[in-house]
């Protein structure tokens, strides 16, 4: 039989959870591949509190809810692509300075220099390293401090 906590000590852990969960960046990505959304969320788990959506359409609505730190948009996708949501992002006044990042298989010059002229953040073609992952969206965000 196990023995139960004290009220008390169990507060205190769910309060410790939501700090250390509030003080890590947010980071929504955005890719119709579940395979990629996985490696994405393996790779920045550790610092960064990562939410993903594989529809783009739901992203308006998640932006409504979560005002993330970075975001990771894929340029491919059915019915918008990466290149249509910025539009949608940027129309949200909290979200006007948002660093956004293009994680996509599509790294023409041309696609890279459209992405720029859009206000991205930065380019990075898939398939992607953890390591070159991080150290990009570290370029554009801070961790938070406690």
């Amino acid at each position: 039989m196990s023995e139960k906590k004290p009220m008390d000590e169990v507060l205190d852990e769910t309060l410790a959870q939501i700090k250390e969960k509030a003080s890590k960046p947010q980071i929504l990505s955005v890719d119709d591949s579940a395979v990629v959304l996985k490696a994405i969320s393996v790779a920045l788990d550790k610092d960064y509190d990562v939410f993903t959506i594989s529809d783009p359409l739901l992203v308006e609505e998640y932006l409504e809810q979560i005002t993330p730190d970075l975001i990771l948009l894929d340029y491919k996708m059915p019915e918008l692509n990466g290149f249509d949501l910025v539009p949608v992002i940027r129309k949200f006044e909290k979200h006007k300075d948002t660093p956004i990042i293009f994680l996509t298989s599509m790294g023409t010059n041309d696609h890279v220099t459209a992405a720029a002229l859009l206000g991205a953040s930065d380019f990075l073609v898939k398939p992607f390293h953890a390591n070159t992952l991080r150290e990009k969206i570290a370029k554009h965000i801070a961790p938070k401090k406690s």
